[in-house]
């Protein structure tokens, strides 16, 4: 528990000194598109061993996301708004194991702080696509 809770909070810090830096950026690159710093995380049930998975998405090249360009355009596509996110139609199992997302931060200079729960894992990302597939 401490082990997720101290990693939480080092992606939250590291979250603000990409923001600092980020505003030391010229004024004509961030006002194009807006910043995009965003913490997200994962929290599987017990059923998949409590596991706790988080990251930082800038869409930028060198941060940590591994599906970087397809999570943003997923996000570009439903306005960073999870509820928007439409599922890919691929067919999951009705079993029940929870798995909850969060995603804070700023997408395109705007305020997000979202949490949803899903199902199972495939329903989450049949919703979520590479935005949670990390």
């Amino acid at each position: 528990m401490f082990g997720r809770f101290f990693a939480f909070v080092a992606l939250f810090a590291s979250l603000f000194a990409f923001t600092g830096t980020a505003q030391a950026a010229p004024a004509a690159q961030s006002s194009s598109r807006g910043d995009t710093a965003l913490v997200l995380t994962v929290q599987y049930s017990e059923i998949e061993d409590n596991a706790f998975k988080a990251t930082v998405l800038t869409c930028e090249r060198g941060d940590s996301h591994p599906r970087r360009a397809l999570a943003c355009a997923t996000l570009a596509s439903s306005g960073a708004d999870l509820q928007a996110m439409e599922a890919d139609g691929r067919a999951c199992t009705f079993i029940y194991a929870p798995v909850e997302v969060a995603m804070f931060g700023f997408w395109r200079g705007e305020p997000v702080h979202q949490v949803h729960t899903y199902p199972n894992s495939c329903v989450m990302l049949a919703h979520t696509g590479a935005v949670f597939d990390f």
